[in-house]
Formats: C-alpha cells, sequence, structure tokens
C-alpha cells in the first residue's frame, strides 16, 4: 500500500506532540468558572481579528451556528439562506428542533446568495400581517462548501447589509472557512466580516486545529449566547488545553490558508485537462465532474489517494495541513492516471 495522501477534509486534523509541549499548563483553568487564561486569550485575540465587540468559544461549528441564529431570532421566526449553504444543507433539522425557527432557502443563479435573491424570497410569502413568519436574519456563507469553496463576494455582502437595515433584519455570516476566503481577496478579515452582525469561524478547518470554533458579534449577543451554549451542553471545563493549541494555530493564519489555496488551485491546474471541474478553484477545495463518483474514488483509494464521493457524479478534494506540496503533485498524477 503506498503512503497515503488523504484530501478528504480539512477536518481530519492531527493532534501533534508539539502543539501539547507548548502549552502552559498554568493558564488553563474552569472556563464555567471564567477561570481559563487561554479561553479568554483567544476570545479576544478572534474578536480583534474579525473587528467584533466579543467572542466566545464553542465545542462546534454546528453549535455556533445554532446558537448564532438563536440569539438573533426567537422560535416561529424566519432565516433567509441559501438551498446549498450549511445552515440548511446539513442543519435544517437542529435550526428547526433546538431553535424552532423557519428556513426560507432560496435556490440561487451560482451559490451566491444576492440581495436580490434574498428580497425576492423575502417576498414569496405571505408578508402583510405580523401573525405570519416574520423574516428576522440573512444567513450567508462564505466560503461555500456545496459550490465548491467559492467565495461570497465583499461587494455582495454589503449589497445584503443595505437590504437587512432596509428590512430591519440581522446579518449571519457561516464563516467555517472565512479565512481561507479572507486570503483569496487579500482583505483582512475585519473588514470583510464588517457586514455581517455575527459570524461563526472552525479552527478545525482552516488553520488545521484539533477542535473548537468561535462564534463573534456584538457584546449582549455574546452574553446571550453564553445562555445558549449552556443549554446546549457545549460549556466546557478545562477546555482551554484546546484553546491554547487553537490560538497558536490562528496566530499563523495567513500563511496557513495561503498554503492550502495554492495547493489546491495547483490541483484544479493540473487536473482541469483530464477532468472537468465543477467549480471555479478560489479556496482550499476542488470538484471535479465524474460518471460514478464511487467508484472513482474506490479506485484512488487502491492507489493511496483519499477523496470523497460528494455526489453521485462529483469528487471533492480538500487541501489542508495534512498535505505538502509534494504529496498534492503526486495526487494530480495518480488522479490523471485513473481518469
Amino acid at each position: 500500500m503506498p503512503d497515503i495522501i488523504d484530501l478528504r477534509s480539512d477536518t481530519l486534523t492531527r493532534v501533534c506532540k508539539s502543539d501539547v509541549e507548548t502549552l502552559d499548563f498554568a493558564k488553563i483553568g474552569d472556563d464555567c468558572y471564567g477561570e481559563d487564561r487561554y479561553v479568554r486569550e483567544l476570545e479576544a485575540y478572534c474578536a480583534e481579528l474579525f473587528g467584533k465587540e466579543a467572542a466566545l468559544f464553542m465545542p462546534s461549528g454546528t453549535m455556533s451556528n445554532q446558537v448564532g441564529l438563536r440569539c438573533l431570532a426567537a422560535p416561529g421566526d424566519e432565516i433567509v439562506t441559501e438551498v446549498g449553504y450549511h445552515i440548511n444543507f446539513f442543519e435544517s433539522s437542529a435550526v428547526s428542533a433546538n431553535s424552532g425557527l423557519v428556513l426560507n432557502p432560496y435556490h440561487s443563479a451560482d451559490g451566491v446568495l444576492t440581495a436580490d435573491d434574498a428580497r425576492r424570497a423575502i417576498h414569496a410569502k405571505a408578508r402583510w400581517s405580523g401573525l405570519y413568519a416574520v423574516p428576522k436574519v440573512v444567513a450567508i456563507e462564505s466560503s461555500i462548501n456545496t459550490y465548491g469553496g467559492i467565495v461570497y463576494p465583499a461587494a455582495e455582502m454589503l449589497r445584503m447589509r443595505a437590504l437587512c437595515d432596509e428590512m430591519g433584519m440581522s446579518l449571519y455570516l457561516d464563516g467555517a472557512r472565512v479565512l481561507n476566503a479572507c486570503s483569496h481577496l487579500d482583505l483582512s478579515p475585519a473588514r470583510y466580516a464588517r457586514p455581517a452582525d455575527m459570524l461563526n469561524f472552525c479552527f478545525s478547518k482552516g488553520v488545521g486545529a484539533p477542535f473548537g470554533s468561535i462564534l463573534a458579534g456584538p457584546a449582549h449577543k455574546i452574553e446571550a449566547a453564553k445562555v445558549f451554549r449552556k443549554w446546549y451542553g457545549g460549556c466546557l471545563h478545562q477546555s482551554g488545553l484546546m484553546a491554547g493549541i487553537a490560538l497558536d494555530k490562528m496566530r499563523r493564519w495567513q500563511q496557513a490558508t495561503q498554503e492550502d489555496n495554492e495547493k489546491a488551485r495547483i490541483l484544479g491546474d493540473r487536473l482541469s485537462a483530464a477532468a472537468r471541474l465543477k467549480y471555479p478553484v478560489e479556496t482550499n477545495m476542488v470538484f471535479i465532474e465524474t460518471t460514478d463518483a464511487k467508484s472513482m474514488v474506490a479506485r484512488l483509494a487502491e492507489r493511496g489517494v483519499l477523496a470523497l464521493a460528494w455526489k453521485p457524479d462529483l469528487v471533492r478534494f480538500i487541501s489542508s495541513s495534512l498535505v505538502t506540496r509534494g504529496q498534492v503533485e503526486r495526487a494530480a498524477d495518480i488522479i490523471r492516471a485513473s481518469l
């Protein structure tokens, strides 16, 4: 069996001995008592990085999304989003069961839910009485997983902000991989995320930490988020063990995301002559079309390349800290031979 080149996901991170050896264990306390210094430092760092008043360390991106939406809307309120965004594609049951919120998913032309799309979605339902569902939040995503990791345009986010202001709504950014998007656009996270009221970022993705997520936004919303985090079972005790590793990784986010984006670009360039790329390669994802994704993934696994059969006719590859540039180049040769 050849050496394995794992391109299934950027969530398959590994804890290294050096990650733990660099920790100052004197900083680790009980975060439920507010006594973990690593958690406090991580939250402060992320709040400043994303230009928000406050931030809250969370166990996962899904919990961040669920808590964030609950902070912005009440049971029975409506969330306008895109069909393929994580909040609808993966979390529709959770949104309903956890918060009693109503999703209004719109199928956009190219994966980017525009302000015009959101306006059409809002006006497609009865709005002449407060007795019916009231749209309170527009939820967008960047980078957009189900559309090949494309980036939500910064200019469109400003237009969406204007629509939300006009309609008295909040703007939520599911930014699980937002730092990859910022690297692609060469924008600071604070500038890019400025139009959003609240956002989520996953440490286990773009920066390669083993655990956790951050929820950032106005201070009073983060205080409310602490309550919902406790209700959902996400208030952890000695979480500084993971927060400390995440903080160390976050301080090198630019290098990590730039390298991952570049590795994906190399893979996409090398595959484009032999396969049809489903989406432009903008961040760390490459999607190729095939007649039988499961069979192709099985063939690649036999040759030492792991990928994900995303749909029956789509195979997804993701670059991450798990693979080097040389491995990506070797994987491209294997994939082309398999095609």
